[in-house]
């Protein structure tokens, strides 16, 4: 595989509450991107805590897309809900999802059919507004 700007962010540290997925997804957006997201990244409590704030603040941050281009946020669905935030990577043609994973502990890239292994399963594509 070639280089692609997700190259740098791959192994990069899961920090609770700072640089977990939604704030990974900040990251790129301004450091590849140029675009200032603010995702909230505090990640709350209980069990469906991040479910609920994706589900509340989905909306005001992008629109849903049915053709996801290069750095497009990827909201999955995992645990019973929605759950995850990744970055759309479009590498040699083939779809891959950028995304901070907190039982990993870092940065990963993801293929986007292989998802469910990993016990997630994409909820849509969105453009960043």
């Amino acid at each position: 595989m070639g280089a692609h700007w997700s190259d740098a962010y791959v192994g990069k540290p899961y920090v609770k509450d700072t640089l977990n997925c939604g704030g990974w997804a900040n990251v790129v957006q301004r450091e590849v991107f140029g675009r200032d997201l603010n995702l909230p990244t505090a990640e709350g409590t209980g069990p469906h805590a991040a479910s609920a704030t994706i589900k509340r603040l989905k909306d005001d941050y992008a629109e849903r897309t049915d053709d996801p281009r290069d750095g497009d946020g990827v909201i999955m669905i995992g645990r019973g809900g929605l759950d995850h935030v990744g970055v759309y990577c479009l590498i040699h043609g083939e779809p891959w999802v950028l995304h901070a994973m907190k039982r990993v502990g870092q940065v990963v890239r993801t293929r986007l059919w292989e998802l469910p292994n990993i016990g997630l399963k994409v909820e849509g594509f969105y453009q960043w507004k």
